[in-house]
């Protein structure tokens, strides 16, 4: 076969075999597949779709372009979660140290950001010593230790798509249906998972800008997940506004221990609870959500799931403390209100794009982060402003970027007369 041969016949809208696309997929493996020749692969599938069987293909060639995890000697049932991308999504983190509480295991590969979108993976690597990637060996003993650990990508784990992953951020080519799905459960599948739950995002600031959009995606996911025997359990909530009120990599470490130390947002905590309570029942804990959501309020109300994160933090070699002094007394900006009124709208997308300016997030692939930048919401959609009050604070090392910034964000917070009716957080559930 010739690669070059094979992007004409995906730019032209034919159907790439599953032999054809594993011999794209190993290519990007052995490097006998360039990253241009990759980046076309890319886009003509981001513009003339994926067939079901193509995006089936796919997957599995991603996931077993490297090492598959074996947790087999793990006395629970292995459950993952998986955000979509989002604004403001800490979620995982809180996640992980409530199911330490229970008989669960979760062995979490996290990605970094995409697009305007922010990356858990990111968000660890914000803590000062985290040791996000390890030996294959250490997770296992990760995961029989605390039941959980998080880490990303390797060039073990489904390594092509750490290349695909990369070069979708920066070449305009990541919502896709078919990539998008391939992405996820080619990880996914390499974790040695009894269930995985998707929290498949949705509206401006998500890849799925509508429910049926969101509806294909799942589609797609479920008919891929049931060729690999995966059970999944997909809730569908929104990202019309950012989730909490910090973006940015440590600022949502921040808001992760506020949230642990009883501080929690009303959209974080039911978002939270909800996620939670879905890996439960995936894992067999309870089949009584509301007993299992009342007891996940406990964990998170109580401190434990506090005690947890810091043992899981310190287990993979991370220091909050020498983080705390390393991201404090940062430059700041202050965006104040020109009117009085209510928050009506937060474009989701353009904040998301103002924390990339920032350099919370890359704009280009091989570009820095500066994980102390990023920005502080002091109001969100529904809430009273006052002209003259703070509307949101940016963070940056660079004081040069603070007013392309703000004046990026503030054009995205409009301000009304009337106070607007609230929005659903969550839209729909799947239990496949």
């Amino acid at each position: 076969m010739l690669t070059s041969e094979l992007l004409k016949k995906k730019r032209d809208g034919y159907e790439l075999s599953s032999s054809e696309i594993k011999y794209i997929i190993e290519g990007l493996s052995n490097n006998n597949v360039s990253d241009v020749q990759a980046s076309a692969f890319l886009m003509a599938c981001c513009t003339k779709g994926l067939s079901s069987d193509e995006i089936t293909a796919l997957t599995f060639a991603m996931r077993d372009s490297g090492k598959k995890f074996d947790f087999s000697g793990v006395p629970y049932k292995k459950v993952d979660k998986h955000s979509t991308g989002g604004v403001g999504d800490k979620i995982s983190l809180l996640l992980t140290p409530i199911c330490m509480e229970y008989d669960i295991a979760v062995p979490m590969i996290s990605g970094r950001g995409l697009g305007h979108t922010g990356g858990t993976a990111d968000k660890l690597e914000a803590i000062s010593g985290f040791k996000i990637k390890l030996h294959h060996d250490v997770y296992k003993k990760l995961l029989i230790k605390n039941r959980v650990f998080m880490a990303c990508q390797t060039d073990e784990i489904a390594p092509a798509d750490k290349k695909l992953y990369f070069l979708r951020d920066v070449t305009g080519t990541v919502e896709s249906t078919g990539l998008i799905c391939a992405s996820i459960l080619s990880k996914k599948l390499a974790e040695d998972l009894d269930a995985l739950v998707i929290d498949l995002k949705v509206g401006q600031g998500a890849f799925m800008q509508t429910i049926n959009e969101a509806y294909e995606l799942a589609e797609v996911m479920k008919s891929v997940a049931s060729l690999a025997g995966l059970k999944l359990h997909i809730i569908f909530s929104s990202m019309k506004q950012p989730l909490g009120y910090k973006i940015g990599n440590w600022l949502e470490i921040e808001e992760v221990l506020d949230c642990l130390s009883g501080n929690c947002p009303d959209d974080i905590r039911r978002l939270t609870v909800i996620l939670a309570t879905a890996m439960l029942d995936c894992a067999g804990i309870s089949s009584d959500n509301d007993a299992t959501a009342e007891s996940v309020s406990r964990v998170l109300d109580s401190g434990k799931a506090y005690d947890n994160f810091i043992k899981m933090i310190e287990s993979q070699g991370g220091n909050l403390d020498q983080s705390k002094i390393k991201y404090k007394n940062y430059p700041k900006f202050s965006i104040i209100a020109n009117d009085s009124g209510y928050i009506t709208q937060i474009d989701t997308l353009y904040t998301g794009i103002t924390g990339i300016m920032l350099k919370a997030g890359r704009q280009d692939i091989n570009e820095r982060i500066d994980y102390g930048a990023g920005i502080i919401l002091k109001k969100k959609v529904g809430d009273a402003v006052e002209k003259g009050e703070v509307l949101a604070v940016l963070k940056s090392k660079d004081s040069n970027l603070f007013k392309p910034a703000a004046d990026l964000l503030s054009s995205s917070m409009i301000i009304s007369p009337d106070k607007p009716e609230p929005d659903k957080l969550i839209l729909d559930e799947w239990m496949i």
